[in-house]
């Protein structure tokens, strides 16, 4: 490269230089919202079927979050003696452990996303939320349930998954819930860790070593930003992760108890039922009589 092109390519890449700051005085800073606490969105699958012959199901419940939406009016939900309509101008957001009946008296025009999404600090009442359909919602439905018209290639599955998230997106930017205190990074690390790394042996020792803080002060610092300790935020995220596993994997139980941490099956089944009011076995079978719901 000759010397001048030599020292207009190095003027080039300084000035560029002066741009490597993620952050202007002008813009919002998001990263701290990145760490308030949402997981990201695990979209475990997308669907429409535009004619289902039945869509009756009682007593529907799942470890995972779900997003309804019907173009065509006449089916609808049940839940506690409510009846909740499915209507081209209303969608649904069902969070994970809610209990409900899908109604179909007429074949059911229907689209759905199952995923999973939790904020710790935040509760959520299991209970479905009626999202109005607003022309920006709709574009994004129609977008997604022309995709699935599509014939499936990697590419068409790819759109889905894109699209998808950014309906997630939309629908959960809507919401008003309460905003947990500003967690941490030592907080947040920990419970990155703790989704990845089930398995591991998290004792409160361990976790506030990573977390650089005495015992004592990281399980007050834990509880204030998380509502929960250390142990009982471990279990629950290993009965949640062994839930989807149980739902959407072919593994034996023994394996699932030991992926996510549990000492051995009969341990794993006590505290799986006391949590979620069956055992593995039952819930396994309840969820494959349930498939495609």
């Amino acid at each position: 490269m000759p010397d001048a092109a030599v020292s207009d390519y190095n003027t080039g890449m300084s000035n560029r230089r002066k741009y490597l700051n993620y952050t202007t005085p002008w813009g919002v800073d998001l990263a701290r919202v990145a760490k308030s606490g949402w997981t990201p969105f695990l979209i475990h699958e997308s669907g429409y079927q535009p004619h289902l012959e039945d869509w009756n199901h009682q007593g529907v419940d799942s470890p995972f979050w779900r997003f309804y939406y019907n173009p065509k009016p006449g089916c609808y939900l049940l839940f506690q003696g409510q009846k909740i309509a499915l209507e081209p101008k209303k969608a649904v957001l069902i969070p994970a452990d809610t209990v409900f009946d899908c109604c179909a008296p007429v074949k059911a025009c229907h689209f759905w996303l199952h995923f999973t999404t939790a904020r710790p600090g935040v509760s959520i009442p299991a209970a479905p939320i009626v999202i109005s359909a607003d022309d920006s919602l709709r574009t994004l439905l129609t977008k997604l349930i022309f995709t699935h018209r599509e014939p499936p290639t990697e590419l068409r599955d790819h759109r889905l998954h894109h699209l998808s998230a950014a309906l997630l997106h939309t629908v959960f930017a809507t919401l008003e819930t309460d905003s947990p205190p500003a967690m941490p990074e030592r907080i947040v690390e920990v419970l990155a860790l703790i989704a990845r790394a089930p398995h591991s042996k998290l004792t409160n020792p361990f976790l506030a070593e990573r977390a650089g803080m005495s015992v004592e002060r990281f399980i007050r610092s834990f509880r204030e930003h998380t509502g929960q300790t250390p142990a009982a935020y471990v279990l629950s995220t290993r009965i949640r992760l062994s839930g989807e596993a149980l739902a959407l994997t072919d593994k034996t139980i023994d394996q699932i108890a030991v992926e996510f941490g549990f000492p051995n099956r009969h341990y794993f089944s006590r505290m799986f039922a006391r949590q979620v009011g069956c055992g593995p076995s039952e819930f396994r079978q309840r969820q494959r009589e349930r498939k495609g719901r």
